[in-house]
């Protein structure tokens, strides 16, 4: 993932239960965003109805991504696919507040991250499409159709935490890359060193994280 200069940033999933990040291989061409706020008519008889706010639903997003093996010949499923697959496989414990019966274990709570945008939630479903095999019947390119739904946490409504938007989160997720440092990936996000080891439990800023590491990038707005 580039974090400045003339690279394109790369969109990225960023597993929030186990910090592990799963990196694009193309940029989706586009994405959907979707945020239901419900409003219904008030009943007041022989006037002209008006809307009462009711609740705001979970937004939703719908994205399309490409994977493709044909350079390489390598079955899409493996080097690609199952890894997006993985995203939605009930291997972790809930903590306390998320559910009444917390010895059933659900997906991880994921993040779709590209530029300023950032959605957090939960994976509703993938939906596979194989385009083009090998000789052999290996496929070789996908189209996987990702749908996820925002998650907020029981105990966080009140804050305000969980959620999504275009430059509207508190904090960014980026991974650090081979060559770079803490001070200089805060001067590309507008923040300290000081706050970005602050904020990740860094001691030392100079060998304190290594490539591939996800930091939490602090606003500094």
């Amino acid at each position: 993932m580039s974090t400045g200069g003339g690279n394109v940033e790369k969109a990225w999933f960023f597993n929030e239960d186990t910090g592990s990040c799963f990196d694009l291989q193309y940029n989706p061409k586009e994405f959907k965003f979707d945020k239901p706020v419900q409003w219904q008519p008030h009943d007041e008889q022989g006037n002209e109805s008006t809307l009462e706010f009711q609740k705001a639903q979970p937004a939703t997003m719908v994205v399309d991504v490409l994977f493709d093996t044909t350079a390489d010949g390598s079955d899409v499923r493996s080097s690609w696919v199952n890894k997006l697959l993985e995203l939605t496989n009930p291997e972790i414990t809930p903590t306390s507040g998320e559910a009444q019966e917390l010895e059933k274990q659900r997906p991880p709570i994921v993040s779709f991250v590209w530029g300023d945008f950032y959605l957090t939630g939960v994976i509703e479903s993938v939906g596979v499409t194989y385009m083009m095999f090998g000789a052999d019947g290996t496929p070789l390119r996908a189209r996987c159709s990702v749908k996820m739904k925002e998650w907020t946490p029981t105990n966080d409504y009140a804050g305000g935490g969980g959620g999504s938007g275009y430059g509207s989160a508190s904090v960014k997720l980026v991974q650090m890359q081979a060559g770079q440092t803490i001070t200089a990936i805060a001067i590309a996000n507008g923040t300290s060193a000081q706050a970005i080891c602050d904020a990740n439990g860094i001691d030392d800023p100079i060998d304190g994280a290594q490539p591939g590491d996800t930091l939490v990038i602090p606003s500094g707005r």
